[in-house]
């Protein structure tokens, strides 16, 4: 099972990434029985050395597991930061929205980020061993299947180079493990930009200097 969609390369990308990815049979905490995984050491490693965007958007285990943020997150963000008002899921599974469905989740963060950043251009990635490569009818999507994901950075053929072998541990960790892990990083640093961002285009408005987006700020 292939991509579907135009592979992110970094000869070719100037948009910025946003990384979402799975869990289940996708990361190397709980890998696929047939295929490789992403090693957890690269979301790590993204995430906190690199400052890049990676979002949990699967099992929200490797909330923990990886310190980085997830739906819930994402949420807060929208509703706190962003807009002020509950995000409207579309086929939440349930009606109290308390779990969307997968694609809503992604198309959460497409939006957050859209909403907070709309004068830049975006790439967002998704890995998970689902096909969901219909999202790239909807907007600027790449989906992997996490063996070619893999194979994508090992190449050379994606937008991020691959992160070094002994930078983090790469290898599956113990279930719910990670309180006190063994690497520094801000869970929340993701958080932490959009707040900043959509604060900044305030006192820009204010002053009269920045057109109020679809949010009305």
């Amino acid at each position: 099972m292939k991509c579907t969609g135009s592979p992110v390369s970094n000869h070719e990308s100037t948009e910025r990434i946003v990384l979402c990815f799975d869990r289940d049979s996708t990361v190397s905490v709980n890998p696929h029985p047939e295929h490789r995984a992403v090693p957890i050491g690269w979301l790590q490693f993204w995430a906190h050395v690199e400052e890049i965007s990676v979002f949990a958007t699967g099992n929200q285990h490797l909330r923990t597991e990886a310190k980085i943020p997830g739906i819930r997150e994402a949420e807060y963000a929208w509703e706190e930061y962003v807009t002020g008002e509950e995000y409207n899921y579309e086929n939440s599974q349930f009606e109290d929205y308390w779990k969307p469905r997968r694609r809503d989740g992604l198309r959460l963060v497409q939006d957050l980020y859209e909403e907070t950043f709309p004068d830049q251009k975006f790439r967002f990635v998704v890995v998970d061993d689902v096909d969901v490569s219909d999202l790239e009818e909807e907007g600027p999507w790449t989906w992997y299947a996490p063996w070619d994901f893999v194979e994508a950075v090992e190449g050379g053929d994606f937008a991020l180079e691959e992160p070094p072998g002994d930078t983090y541990r790469n290898d599956g960790v113990p279930f719910n493990s990670t309180d006190d892990p063994d690497f520094d990083h801000n869970q929340n640093a993701a958080l932490e930009e959009i707040r900043a961002q959509i604060q900044e285009r305030r006192v820009e408005i204010e002053e009269g200097v920045h057109t109020p987006t679809s949010s009305g700020e």
